[in-house]
Formats: structure tokens, sequence, C-alpha cells
């Protein structure tokens, strides 16, 4: 193993004589192989080691593998430091997962730290099976290249050593130098979706063919070269035939067209990803939908996350942020272009769609609505049962701080909820908020955009307060009525598997 990684580092260009190495040390297994596979090279490479442990004060066991890590540091002669977050915090306030918010502040502070003291290089210990469910998960999500390409090597100043080997050959290497560590008990919970598919996925692909996690490495590294090629093509394309302002980009529709698919999609994601500073949360279908207008003649429109429009004229794309509040007589009511329609304020501040699609779908096609308690189980006549409950925030409780992110289970803020809340299908007016700043869009554009099939339209079960959507069920929620920091009392609505008898 000591020998593979060597190769490694020295392919890859990680390491120079005399870095400064900051090492992530969780205690965990892998990361306490990784720091003392580095102590075990520091004069090969004359490296200056020091160790940062980032104490999420979520687990009961945090304190303890704290004080393990400033241990075997003090043990090994390498200077620690320990930083500590509040990811159900973050969480709340980014409206992400506390997986996510975890992450992102680790990785955070990782940089402030190797800022701070000076440091060249922050190692992690990402391994060949890391990097394999990382492939499979953004598989089964539909991602393109960059996705499939799994764990880069080298990411700025990132690296990681272990990313040639598996976790077994870790294992070995922890047994064969006596390495003590400690055990993270949340990797066998089974309710995160990446221990599912360590637990069941990874095992049985390597029942079918041995081999398969070097086999899916070896893969994500060709396919990272390939994406690494697409992208430097779409950013030459977009240096030649773009102009980036602060609130958007245009695009020379003739050059643009002549393009192959893939080198397309790509420059559409380069695009959108400089217009917001992100690639996260856009998806394939918003990239095709753009794709869709360019074979368009005259001017039209598509909406995209983040507020981002895209419109195709004659000459030109441009994708861009627009402002859509607009100001009046002392007012902030809400407006909307979506798709072409117009979203008005009716008194109350709900919103109606002004197109012919809602207007003319008869009153027969509109079913009975069904009103919901706020604690309790409600079972419909179709078979779906459905079961809701009302809890007070309690902001030390790590499972509150953990926002479901599945499509069966949604919470609410319930002190937002002006009416009655129905469990019904669509009427004429249905709108939902689409945007943090308030942007809404009308139901009906939101079924067309999302290419949900006009016959499964009419049988969406929809959580609705007046007009407002506050969940198109199986899909997207409301922004309006999302958790934050403010946040009291929270709704919780469940969709369970149906009850027997029930029909599709």
């Amino acid at each position: 193993m000591t020998q593979k990684v060597l190769d490694f580092i020295r392919k890859q260009h990680m390491l120079a004589k005399g870095d400064r190495v900051l090492v992530g040390l969780s205690g965990g297994g892998d990361s306490v192989a990784l720091l003392h596979f580095l102590l075990s090279i520091q004069r090969k490479y004359s490296l200056k080691l020091a160790a940062v442990h980032v104490n999420h004060g979520i687990r009961r066991e945090a304190g303890e593998d704290e004080a393990f890590c400033e241990r075997l540091c003090g043990k090994w002669g390498i200077p620690f430091v320990c930083r500590r977050i509040e990811p159900g915090k973050l969480a709340l306030t980014k409206g992400v997962g506390l997986e996510e918010a975890a992450r992102a502040a680790r990785y955070e502070l990782l940089e402030q730290c190797r800022q701070e003291y000076g440091c060249d290089r922050i190692a992690v210990a990402h391994h060949a099976n890391d990097n394999a469910e990382t492939m499979l998960f953004q598989l089964f999500r539909g991602s393109g290249p960059k996705g499939l390409a799994g764990i880069p090597a080298v990411r700025e100043y990132i690296i990681r050593p272990f990313l040639c080997v598996r976790r077994e050959e870790i294992s070995q290497y922890l047994r064969e130098n006596g390495l003590e560590h400690v055990e993270d008990l949340s990797n066998q919970d089974l309710s995160y979706t990446r221990n599912r598919i360590r637990a069941g996925v990874v095992p049985l692909a390597e029942e079918i063919c041995g081999g398969a996690v070097e086999h899916m490495s070896r893969c994500a590294g060709q396919l990272r070269d390939v994406w690494e090629y697409l992208n430097g093509q779409a950013k030459a394309f977009l240096g030649q035939n773009a102009v980036f302002e602060k609130t958007g980009v245009t695009i020379s529709l003739e050059e643009l067209k002549d393009l192959p698919a893939a080198l397309q999609r790509e420059v559409l994601m380069e695009s959108i990803a400089r217009v917001c500073d992100t690639r996260k949360d856009i998806s394939f279908i918003n990239i095709e939908n753009i794709r869709e207008l360019l074979g368009k003649d005259g001017q039209k429109d598509c909406e995209l996350p983040y507020g981002l429009t895209a419109r195709k004229g004659y000459d030109r794309l441009r994708i861009y942020k627009e402002n859509l509040r607009q100001e009046g007589s002392g007012n902030s009511d809400k407006t909307c272009r979506a798709g072409g329609g117009n979203l008005k304020p009716e008194a109350g501040g709900r919103c109606c769609e002004d197109g012919e699609a809602e207007k003319n779908r008869p009153a027969s096609a509109v079913p009975d609505s069904y009103k919901i308690p706020r604690d309790g189980k409600m079972i419909l006549p179709d078979g779906h049962i459905f079961t809701f409950r009302v809890f007070s925030t309690d902001k030390t409780d790590e499972k509150f701080m953990n926002i479901p992110q599945n499509d069966c289970t949604k919470w609410f803020d319930c002190d937002k909820i002006n009416d009655h809340l129905l469990l019904r299908h669509r009427r004429p007016g249905d709108y939902l908020v689409v945007r943090a700043d308030g942007g809404s869009k009308s139901l009906q554009d939101y079924l067309v955009n999302e290419k949900i099939p006009r016959d499964c339209r009419e049988r969406l079960w929809l959580l609705a307060d007046g007009s407002h959507i506050l969940w198109v069920i199986g899909h997207r929620i409301s922004m309006a009525y999302r958790i934050t920091g403010e946040t009291k009392r929270i709704l919780e609505v469940h969709l369970e598997e149906k009850a027997n008898g029930g029909e599709d």
C-alpha cells in the first residue's frame, strides 16, 4: 500500500519537497492512517505536518473524539488545532440538510486554518470506496460527466493521497501498524443514502464483478479527463462568443447552435455556473429546456433555478437574473412572469394566472378537497395515507437540525400558514413561491416546466394554504414555508405507502 500511494502522489503531483501539510483528522481509521502515512514519509519529502480536528458537536462522542485526536498528535509530536462548528444552525440558515451544511463548514474551516498557519496543502482521507460510492450516488441522481467523475485527487490546495486504495487496504494498514482509532457509529445509520450504498450496493457490485471498486475508480479518472477536456473547450468557446455582465451572459446563437450536443450542454452549464456561482441544483432537464429554445422561432423564454431566465432572441441567447419584485404605492406585492403568463396579486396577496389553460379547465375537473388535522392520520379514497404532526423546535436536538431531504416527508414553518390547510387537486389560480426573495410561479407553469404529463396533473395531490401550494406531493415545496432560524413550530407531513386496495 505504501508504494502504491507514493506512486499515486508522484503521478498526481500532490507533494513537493518542504511542503507544509495540514491533515484533516477526524479520529476515524482513514484519517489516522493518513496522518501516520504522511508521518512515515515526512523525511522523504521534508514535510512539516499539522493536524486539524473539526468538532461538529452533533454526536455524543464528539468530545471524546476531539480528546483522542489531541492525545494522538501529542504522542506523535504533531501540532494540533481544533475548531468547533454548529452545523444545525448553518443548515437552518442556508436551507440545506445537516450533512451538507457540516461538509461545507468543514472545508471552509480547513481552508481558514491553511491560510492561518501558512500551509501549502490540505490532506484528507477519501479512498477508492468513497469514490465508488460517490459515483453510484451521482449516477442514481442522473448526473452528467462531471458528477460521474467522482472525487478529484487534487482540487486547488486539497489532496487525497488515499484515493488509489480501497477501504480494506487501509484497514490492513491500521492492523499492521497497531493504530488505534475511534468508530463513528453514524456510518452504520442506514437512514443516510451513502451508508445504504456502502452497506448494500457496493458489496453486491464486488460480488457480481470482483474489483468493481477499483474499476469504478479508474473509470472516474477517465470521465474526469473527458469532462476537463469538455469544460476547457466550453471556456474557450465562451471566451470568443459570449459577453459576461454582472447579472448575466449573452451568447452568440449562430455559433452555439452549431456545437455538438455534449459541448453545447457544457457551454450552457458553464454559463449558468458563472452567473450564479454554482452548478448545484442545475439539472439535465434545465439544460435541455434551454436547448429546446434554440430550435424555436422568434423570442422564447424558460425559467431556471436561482431566479435565472434563459431568453432566446433572433441572434443571441441571454441567461440572466431578473428582479421580479415591483414596488408601488408603498406596497411590495409580488409579480412574476412565468412562461409568458402573468401573475397578478389578488386581495390578500393571493396570485392568479391570466392564462387560458387554467381558465378554460371545466369545473367538473376539480374534485373534492380534504381538510387536514394538525396532528393525526388521514387515509384518502385512493389509498394514499398521510400523517401530520406539529411540534415545537428544540435547537439543541440533533434530530431537529436534520431537516428531511426525501420526497415523502416535509417540514413547514407552522406559524406562516394563514388558512386551514387542504389536501386537494389543482385549481385555477394555484401558485407556489420558487425563490428565496419571494418570486412565485403559477402551478400550471411549474407542472409544464417539470414535464409532468398532462393526464397526471389532475391526479396530483397538493397541500394548499388557500391558493398558495405548500407542497406538490412528491415534488417541490414552496420556499415561503421553509424552516429558518426563526421557526418556532414545525408542521411535519409524511406520505406513507398506499393502503391495500388503493388505486394508482
